[in-house]
């Protein structure tokens, strides 16, 4: 087994502990407290011992992005269509994107404002449903990290927009170049600089950037409806593979320790929340697998493996090398972004491919990417914007479009015990079997999409009861399991 070659000690091979069980939660057990395990097989679990399966999308509506025109609105407006559609989608999760600039844009400073927008949308989850998993998200490190429309860039490199991220105050580019090489958004000798900075601690901003976290976790301390917080979005390459790895090692920990401080001094006896880490921009280098010895943590990497590019099969190997590191780390694994954007026919293809790639290796979930695009989101505009092409863009400005290709599929949001295997149609309404092993009897939670005229049909073994109900878009199916169970719902 590819782990045992991480169990350099006894306890790293230990299983990971299945959660006693609480009572049965019912078919209406609503949001209760989740918690990840360590170990081989570990996994997400809520407070009634059921292993928890998270799907849904992200929201970026509270980003603070780079303005390319101001005529031009960067993200949408998320409003009560958008939680009613997502609801009606099955979704059990939204990925929260919220922003450095927006939570501290004077140093020592939490707009509290922004504070109680980002907990306005986590209570608007909560109503229909889904869990907020709190995202503090980058690209490119900061929207101060530009080219100027008059920036003459070195011959062949290419002038850069900024993105998303770090407030000005902690931005220090020290006069390095701003254009890229080839392109990529990452590769500016300004962003790398900046990522230098940061990693190195400069006039403190990783502190501040630990302390941020401590306001962020105090908000949410105790808090059941928060599946938990996501450290740093595709954090940064520095000066080089090793000081990288190292350093941001370095600052997960530090922050980790923040948030688990600020949950025992706000909400002290309360369970904690899960901690989502990624690797570095790009999947690699992974930081030390001993990184941290918190035992409530999800390793959340992305794939857009063969989205972007034209390599047969780096999807099949990016999925399986997240499970392969995630076994090393003895975390859960959950697929915080992906999303192919060419035709229709290739999108729904790469999609489906991702789902059964998924549920293959029981990760964790996964959220897409991303639930609406305004006519100025950075992702979606090129630089700079000739007038001619920001008319031609203002008439749509009023409806942001959803980029996905199969935006609902069955799934099991919750099951008892174990679940020890998952087989489902990846796009829309169609079968969905699987198996798991409870010490006892309980209810598991299960989403199926359709129409509300045509009860789905259950079988398996291990059954004790069955009950559904008809709700926005589709099912929500309670089937009672005890022992070795297997489910099958068409």
């Amino acid at each position: 087994m590819v782990v045992s070659a991480f169990c350099l000690v006894a306890a790293a091979c230990a299983p990971a502990p299945t959660p006693a069980p609480g009572p049965d939660p019912g078919a209406d057990a609503g949001l209760l407290p989740l918690r990840a395990t360590r170990g081989t097989n570990a996994a997400l679990f809520d407070s009634a011992g059921r292993q928890v399966t998270l799907r849904g999308a992200n929201f970026n509506q509270l980003g603070d992005y780079f303005v390319t025109d101001p005529r031009l609105p960067t993200v949408a407006t998320l409003d009560e269509d958008d939680w009613d559609d997502a609801q009606a989608m099955g979704f059990n999760v939204v990925r929260l994107v919220t922003t450095w600039s927006a939570w501290e844009p004077v140093r020592g400073q939490y707009d509290l404002a922004y504070a109680a927008r980002v907990r306005d949308a986590v209570e608007q989850a909560n109503a229909h449903g889904m869990y907020a998993l709190v995202d503090l998200h980058q690209d490119a490190w900061s929207k101060f990290v530009y080219s100027p429309i008059d920036h003459v860039c070195p011959p062949g490199w290419q002038r850069t927009r900024g993105w998303d991220g770090a407030p000005e105050w902690a931005t220090f580019t020290d006069g390095a170049e701003t254009c890229s090489p080839d392109g990529r958004r990452e590769n500016p000798p300004a962003v790398r600089q900046a990522w230098n900075n940061f990693y190195a601690n400069r006039e403190g901003i990783r502190d501040a950037f630990s302390d941020l976290w401590y306001f962020i976790a105090s908000q949410f301390a105790g808090d059941p409806g928060v599946a938990g917080f996501d450290l740093l979005n595709e954090p940064g390459l520095g000066s080089s593979f090793d000081y990288t790895a190292s350093a941001l090692s370095s600052a997960y920990a530090d922050a980790i320790e923040h948030i688990r401080a600020a949950e025992q001094d706000h909400a002290p006896g309360a369970p904690t929340h899960p901690i989502f880490f990624e690797p570095v921009f790009g999947g690699f280098p992974l930081i030390p697998f001993d990184f941290s010895d918190d035992d409530n943590l999800v390793f959340a990497p992305h794939t857009y493996a063969e989205s972007f590019d034209d390599i047969a099969g780096f999807l099949d190997l990016s999925m399986q090398g997240y499970r392969t590191a995630a076994d090393a780390y003895r975390t859960p694994v959950f697929l915080g972004e992906y999303g192919a954007y060419r035709t229709d026919e290739f999108n729904r293809t790469w999609t489906s491919r991702v789902h059964r790639l998924a549920d293959q290796h029981l990760y964790a979930g996964d959220t897409w990417w991303q639930w609406e695009q305004a006519c100025g989101d950075p992702h979606n505009t090129s630089y700079p914007l000739s007038e001619e092409e920001v008319l031609r863009r203002l008439p749509g400005c009023a409806d942001a479009r959803s980029i996905q290709a199969c935006p609902t599929r069955p799934y099991p949001r919750a099951t008892p015990g174990r679940l020890t295997s998952l087989i489902a149609e990846p796009c829309g309404s169609g079968p969905i079997g699987f198996t798991g092993t409870t010490t006892r009897s309980s209810t598991a939670d299960v989403w199926f999409p359709g129409s509300p005229e045509t009860a789905p049909t259950v079988n398996g073994s291990g059954i004790e009861s069955v009950s559904t109900r008809a709700v926005p878009g589709g099912w929500r199916i309670a089937v009672r399991v005890t022992g070795d169970y297997s489910v099958s719902i068409s």
